[in-house]
């Protein structure tokens, strides 16, 4: 990321006062969970929170503050996920060293590392949109934001860099395997997970690790893979 998150609301150095703050915080999350955005108001989240409405107040004037402070909060969760998701995808990537991929196209072809390549960043994927599926409040949250975002410079402004974080982290991977065009592969393999993981959601079900998936997964990196050779 460019610029680290920054909180907008009242801050403070005593520790029962940011414990106050983080409890709202996490009102107005299970609030949007439950209501969307247009759900947070001073008052319901002053119930939710079981606090005076008066501290909602005072920490968070205006609601936009509260709402984007709530992004920065979630945030800093789905940062340390990228993070997690970063760390196992390069680790994957060791053990395919330029010689095993092979010096040239035709050497390339003839190796079986391609085929074991494109499946295990396949299962790699699934694995990584099982996890992200299995925290369904979480990715209720992310649409919330996102459309938020649409109305709220203020919030799009944290949603741009929450999105690079991880396309970065994505363009990297495929920078080191060796891609010409990594930014487009990795716009094309996480709008691909994101589609994934919103039609888990709304179905409701698991089938974001079935066979369907999984060759659809399989299909676009092996293109991708094609596409390096190239």
């Amino acid at each position: 990321m460019t610029h680290q998150l920054t909180y907008v609301g009242r801050q403070t150095s005593r520790s029962d006062g940011e414990a106050r703050r983080l409890v709202i915080l996490e009102a107005t999350l299970r609030l949007i969970v439950r209501e969307g955005i247009r759900g947070v108001r001073h008052r319901a989240v002053a119930k939710e929170a079981d606090v005076p409405l008066a501290s909602t107040t005072y920490y968070f004037k205006d609601i936009k503050d509260l709402i984007s402070d709530s992004l920065t909060y979630f945030a800093e969760k789905t940062l340390w996920m990228n993070k997690k998701l970063e760390t196992r995808s390069f680790e994957l990537l060791k053990q395919f060293s330029s010689a095993s991929l092979g010096a040239d196209e035709e050497a390339y072809k003839a190796s079986e590392s391609t085929e074991v390549l494109v499946s295990k960043l396949t299962q790699f994927i699934c694995t990584h949109i099982r996890e992200q599926v299995s925290c369904r409040d979480d990715r209720i949250l992310e649409v919330a934001f996102h459309e938020e975002a649409l109305r709220n410079k203020q919030l799009a402004s944290a949603i741009k860099q929450l999105d690079e974080s991880l396309l970065a982290t994505i363009q990297g991977f495929f920078e080191q395997l060796g891609s010409c065009s990594s930014l487009a592969d990795a716009y094309q393999i996480l709008g691909l997970i994101k589609l994934l993981e919103y039609q888990s959601i709304v179905r409701d079900d698991n089938s974001e690790s079935g066979p369907e998936f999984e060759k659809i997964i399989s299909s676009t990196i092996r293109n991708i893979i094609r596409g390096i050779l190239a």
